[in-house]
């Protein structure tokens, strides 16, 4: 209200436009850096390392589905062993093997 000075429209020609950097434009692909200064093709071949039984190239969306794929077959698996833990029991009474 009082706090804020009213512009003029002469004033508002003195407003700085921001210029474009020049790594804007730059290449796409070496633009691809994460804000923890990992690129994405780095990161990509990390996820690469964790899904078994990838030979060779691949492409993203094929490793993305390949990803999601391996996820489900994880769950599924944690699922069944912890059917088997209901099952069999947990009892710490037993002898040890």
């Amino acid at each position: 209200m009082g706090s804020r000075s009213k512009l003029s429209p002469g004033s508002l020609s003195m407003r700085r436009t921001r210029r474009s950097t020049p790594h804007k434009k730059t290449c796409k692909s070496q633009n691809l850096v994460d804000v923890d200064g990992g690129s994405v093709s780095e990161k990509l071949e990390a996820l690469k390392q964790l899904i078994p039984a990838n030979n060779g190239e691949i492409k993203a969306d094929q490793l993305f589905k390949e990803t999601a794929d391996y996820i489900v077959l994880l769950r599924t698996q944690v699922f069944v062993l912890q059917k088997l833990v209901d099952f069999y029991g947990s009892n710490t009474d037993q002898n040890p093997v």
